[in-house]
């Protein structure tokens, strides 16, 4: 009989990969609503995360189990990361850990370091003895992040002599349904939660971290790179080359759409809570700050909505090539604007650093 904890938490949204930072923040969510409740705003931006049962609008826990997810993914610096126009993985995606090596996991030494030290737990990394590490953990209460083979990280929350609880059924939802079971000889790390200690990390250098990220994208001019192989040269390029192109410009998407994230982290309902994360963050010197982040918020998400909908295959399927330049006006004039949005939320955040350091 498996020995397992009442996990109520669903275990990730669907706005971002399931890795490791969605993990820590189910686990996270977990053991701050046990010991105090979990008094922390949440913020919904309609991803139907968990089903019916669990959806942030039904399930309170869900709700601010997102806030910490945003909040967590945009600290390390996560949220803020663009593509490279060739999709070469940048000096900041191996930061944060979000490359092809690691799964696209955000799990690098760096994110894992940093969210155990942003919340103030101890932590254990173990590469072996499995069986006994889990089963002292789950015993006293706590879950335990655990990464598959190869780059499969999951949130462990019981087990027997033979296999383990993972909190990714059907129950959540349809789409999460694991056909895969899980056990000791498939772990290659886990990540063992510790004792409350005091704070290592805090908001002003999560914020340092944002500015890291965001000073690179600008300084490396990876919007730039957008701009220069789908502006004025499209129309030179070869049919095959005008794919290549293209297809490009549809897998930055999902790096246009990350500032749902970074958004998401500074959303707050404006009432006082008694949370630690949400009484740093509800500063009341940062607030009119943290309001003005939604004007680029939103300019970066209408671009990728725009270039979303001219469909990457009407620029290389034109039949009347001198319909390129038009589509290629329209492409660049969303990426220069989400190109000023950028420069703005990085003053916003630089705006934050010097207030916090005065």
């Amino acid at each position: 009989m498996i020995n397992a904890l009442d996990f109520n938490v669903h275990p990730s949204n669907y706005l971002e990969a399931l890795g490791f930072i969605q993990s820590f923040a189910s686990a996270y969510t977990f053991l701050e609503a046990s010991a105090n409740g979990l008094d922390i705003s949440g913020h919904c931006v309609g991803c139907g995360s968990g089903g019916d049962k669990h959806h942030c609008r039904k399930d309170e826990l869900a709700h601010k189990r997102c806030k910490v997810f945003f909040l967590f993914n945009t600290m390390c610096g996560n949220s803020a990361l663009r593509r490279r126009f060739d999709g070469q993985e940048t000096e900041m995606h191996r930061l944060t850990g979000d490359t092809a090596d690691l799964g696209k996991s955000g799990g690098s030494d760096f994110t894992v370091d940093f969210l155990f030290g942003y919340t103030g737990y101890e932590y254990r990394k173990a590469t072996d003895n499995f069986k006994a590490e889990i089963a002292a953990s789950i015993d006293a209460g706590r879950p335990v992040i655990a990464k598959f083979k190869p780059h499969d990280y999951r949130v462990v929350i019981g087990y027997d002599e033979q296999s383990l609880a993972i909190p990714y059924t059907a129950e959540y939802s349809p789409a999460l349904k694991r056909k895969r079971s899980y056990c000791y000889d498939d772990i290659d790390t886990i990540f063992v939660f510790g004792e409350k200690a005091a704070r290592r990390y805090t908001l002003l250098d999560g914020l340092k971290n944002i500015r890291r990220v965001m000073e690179y994208n600008l300084n490396e001019g990876l919007w730039d790179e957008y701009l220069s192989k789908l502006g004025k040269d499209l129309l030179k390029a070869p049919p095959e080359e005008r794919k290549a192109r293209a297809q490009h410009l549809s897998e930055t998407n999902m790096y246009i759409y990350n500032i749902c994230s970074l958004c998401g982290a500074f959303c707050t309902d404006g009432k006082p809570h008694d949370h630690y994360l949400h009484k740093e963050l509800c500063n009341p010197a940062l607030a009119e700050l943290w309001n003005s982040i939604d004007k680029p918020h939103l300019v970066i998400l209408e671009a990728g909505h725009k270039t979303g909908s001219l469909k990457w295959r009407k620029i290389w399927r034109a039949a009347n090539k001198w319909k390129i330049p038009g589509l290629s006006r329209k492409i660049c004039e969303e990426i220069e604007k989400a190109k000023r949005a950028d420069m703005e939320l990085l003053d916003i955040i630089e705006q934050a650093i010097t207030i916090l350091e005065n």
